[in-house]
């Protein structure tokens, strides 16, 4: 390993942090523009920690399914959803919130296949919220408005990920819940904080050939995560 100076490390620091910040600020002036970043930028995100997507629909199918996030963090997660309440109202009737999940091979994960979904500001909302406040939208802020989860079904077991795409190709329509792990374990959801959408994007790795796509962390993800065994 090299040896760098203690004032190349010092410079080195202020440089990150400086970058950091221009970085921050930039990221902010989008945020307050757009009520969807306001909420896939919430500053609770990191201690609500995500850590799986469930689904859940009608028995009978005659309502539309949900898209459960689930959090460690029960008060952190819920409160992402309150604050998302007052700024949406119970719907996303723009479409500005873009969800996608990304399924696909990923070398040396075939004997654990998994996939990963991405919430984030839509590109396009965003652009159209920046034009009205006399903003510039910088295409290299996107992937920041955002966050990312790796799911990997546990083997053995019935995805439900099928499921819930059939109900939401019947209906177009879906509802995107916090969902909570109880005392006893069992995963809760709570719909009364629900945002409807009518629009997910379902992809698949293959298809993400640029670094300029909005899902382009896609292929960075399975290899940051380690599946378990």
């Amino acid at each position: 390993m090299p040896c760098w100076p203690l004032d190349q490390l010092q410079f080195m620091a202020e440089s990150l942090q400086q970058e950091s910040d221009a970085i921050s600020a930039k990221v902010q002036k989008h945020v307050q523009a757009m009520p969807a970043a306001q909420f896939t930028t919430h500053p609770l995100w990191a201690e609500a920690k995500w850590s799986a997507t469930t689904y859940q629909w009608h028995p009978t199918g005659d309502a539309p399914p949900v898209m459960g996030l689930v959090f460690d963090n029960v008060d952190a997660g819920l409160q992402i959803f309150r604050d998302a309440e007052r700024q949406l109202n119970h719907e996303d009737r723009f479409e500005e919130i873009r969800i996608a999940i990304i399924e696909g091979q990923v070398d040396g994960q075939e004997h654990r296949p998994g996939y990963s979904v991405h919430v984030c500001a839509d590109p396009d909302a965003l652009c159209g919220h920046a034009t009205m406040a006399d903003l510039v939208v910088d295409p290299y802020i996107v992937p920041f408005l955002g966050q990312w989860n790796r799911h990997y079904p546990v083997p053995g077991t019935p995805s439900l990920l099928p499921r819930f795409k059939a109900e939401f190709e019947r209906h177009q329509e879906f509802l995107l819940a916090p969902t909570v792990i109880r005392a006893d374990g069992q995963r809760y959801m709570v719909p009364e904080l629900g945002i409807v959408k009518n629009i997910l994007l379902f992809r698949d790795l293959s298809e993400i050939t640029s670094s300029d796509d909005t899902d382009a962390a896609a292929h960075l993800i399975p290899e940051l995560i380690v599946p378990p065994q």
